[in-house]
C-alpha cells in the first residue's frame, strides 16, 4: 500500500511540474505543430466523425480527394490510440466543467500531458521493478530511474512537448525490455503478449522502431547463443501469430485512413524527406554536435555508455544486444535527412531507447559503489550537476537551438545562462 501512496504522490509531483511548465500561453503549443499531428486522430473521429474538414492549426494538411477537403497528417495514430484513454475522460468531463468540447479546449489539452506523466512514471516503475529482479540493491534500482528523467531529455518530452511520441515509446520500450527478462523465466502466454503487441504498437508509432525486436529475439544472449537462439526463435510460432496478428490489427485502421484520403493502401506520408545519408550516415555528430547531440545535451548517458563497455570488457552476459541495437538507431538517426531533427531539446529519438541503458547504468553504479570515496563522489557530482543542467536547459529551451545560426558559442552561452538562477 505505501508503493502506491508513493507512486500517487510522484504522480501528483509531476502534475505540479507540468502545470508550471505550461503557465500563461505556452498551455497553447501542447496541441500545435507536430503534437497536433500525431493527436489529430482523436478530436477527427470522436468529436468531428471523420477528416473531412477537421480544423488544425500547423501540424496537418489538407487533401483534396473526390471534391471534399481532407485533414491528412503524416503521422500515424499509434500515439492517439495511447492517448485516448485520457481524451475520453476529458470528452466526458468538458461540458459538465464548463469546457467546448471540440477536442481543443482545456481539459483536452490537460488529457495530453496528464497522458505523458502516466506513461513516463509507468516506464520508470518498469525500469525499477527490472533492476530489483535483477538483483540489483534497492538503492541502485531506484537512483537508476530517477537519473534517466533528470539527467536526460525524457524530463523535456515528458514535461514540456508531451504530446510527441517519445515518452509513449519510451513507455512501451520499458515494457518490451521487462517483458523479455519475464518471457526468459516463463512461457506464460502473457509475456509473450507483452513483448509482442508493444513491439507491433513501437512500429506503428514510428517504423524504425522495428529495430526493437532484437530486445526479445537476443535479451541476455551473448553472441555465441546468437544462432541457436535465432533457430529457436523461429520455431516459436506462439510469439510470430501473436505478432502477426498484433501488427495486422494495429496498422488496419492507419490503412483504411491512407485508402480513404489518398487511395493507397501502403504510404509514404513524409514525402520528400528521407534517409539522404544512408552511404554517409552523420552518426558522430548525431552523437557529439551541438545541434542537438546526444551525449552533448544528456551527458549522464556517458554512465550507461560506460557501463556497457565495462559489462563487455568483464565479459558479463547481456551487453551484447543494447549496444547492437543503439549502433543500429544512431546509422538510421544519422541517415536521416535531418540528422539533427530540429526543433528538438536534444537528439529526442533517443528518448526512446533510454531503457537499453538502465541495466548498464545499475551495473557500473554497483561497481562504483563498492570503489574508493573519492570515485563515489565524483560519479554522485557528476550525476548531480547533469541532471541540473538538464532541467535548467529544458527551462530555457524555448527553440530553435539548431540551424546555420545556432554554433557552439550560441550553446555555451545557453550552458553558461543554466548556471545563473537568478
Amino acid at each position: 500500500m505505501r508503493s502506491w501512496f508513493r507512486l500517487f504522490l510522484l504522480f501528483i509531483t509531476s502534475i505540479f511540474i507540468t502545470k508550471y511548465y505550461h503557465a500563461g500561453k505556452k498551455i497553447d503549443g501542447v496541441i500545435w505543430s507536430d503534437q497536433e499531428g500525431y493527436y489529430i486522430y482523436l478530436p477527427a473521429m470522436f468529436v468531428h466523425g471523420g477528416f473531412e474538414n477537421v480544423p488544425y492549426i500547423n501540424g496537418c494538411t489538407t487533401v483534396e480527394r473526390e471534391g471534399k477537403s481532407y485533414t491528412f497528417t503524416k503521422y500515424t495514430y499509434g500515439v492517439s490510440l495511447m492517448q485516448s484513454p485520457f481524451f475520453a475522460v476529458a470528452h466526458a468531463l468538458s461540458e459538465p466543467l464548463g469546457y467546448s468540447n471540440d477536442g481543443r479546449s482545456l481539459p483536452y489539452v490537460w488529457a495530453v500531458m496528464v497522458a505523458a506523466t502516466f506513461y513516463m512514471l509507468a516506464g520508470l516503475v518498469l525500469i525499477n521493478k527490472l533492476l530489483n529482479e535483477l538483483n540489483f540493491s534497492r538503492f541502485v534500482a531506484i537512483a537508476i530511474p530517477v537519473g534517466i528523467l533528470l539527467g536526460t531529455n525524457l524530463f523535456y518530452y515528458t514535461f514540456r512537448e508531451a504530446g510527441m511520441s517519445h515518452v509513449y515509446s519510451f513507455f512501451l520500450l520499458c515494457m518490451l525490455v521487462y517483458a523479455s527478462h519475464k518471457r526468459k523465466e516463463s512461457d506464460k502466454w502473457v509475456w509473450v503478449a507483452m513483448t509482442a503487441i508493444p513491439l507491433a504498437l513501437m512500429i506503428l508509432i514510428r517504423p524504425t522502431n522495428v529495430i526493437a525486436g532484437l530486445i526479445p529475439l537476443f535479451w541476455m544472449v551473448n553472441f555465441k547463443g546468437i544462432l541457436s537462439r535465432v533457430k529457436c526463435f523461429l520455431s516459436d510460432w506462439q510469439w510470430l501469430l501473436t505478432f502477426a496478428i498484433s501488427l495486422a490489427v494495429l496498422f488496419a485502421p492507419q490503412v483504411m485512413y491512407w485508402k480513404k484520403l489518398t487511395g493507397e493502401y501502403l504510404l509514404y506520408s513524409y514525402g520528400n524527406e528521407g534517409f539522404t545519408y544512408w552511404n554517409q550516415p552523420k552518426m558522430l555528430q548525431v552523437l557529439l554536435s551541438h545541434q542537438n547531440g546526444w551525449i552533448i545535451y544528456s551527458p549522464i548517458v556517458l554512465i550507461g555508455l560506460a557501463g556497457l563497455a565495462l559489462m563487455a570488457k568483464n565479459r558479463n552476459q547481456g551487453w551484447q544486444m543494447p549496444t547492437v541495437t543503439l549502433v543500429l538507431a544512431t546509422y538510421i538517426f544519422g541517415s536521416w535527412w535531418a540528422w539533427w531533427f530540429g526543433g528538438a531539446y536534444g537528439h529526442r529519438c533517443y528518448v526512446d531507447f533510454l531503457p537499453l541503458l538502465a541495466v548498464p547504468s545499475a551495473y557500473i553504479l554497483t561497481v562504483v559503489s563498492e570503489s574508493k570515496i573519492l570515485l563515489k563522489a565524483g560519479l554522485a557530482a557528476f550525476a548531480v550537476i547533469t541532471s541540473f543542467v538538464n532541467i535548467r536547459m529544458s527551462d530555457l529551451y524555448h527553440g530553435m537551438w539548431d540551424g546555420p545560426s545556432w554554433t557552439w558559442r550560441n550553446y555555451i552561452d545557453k550552458l553558461m545562462e543554466a548556471f545563473y538562477w537568478f
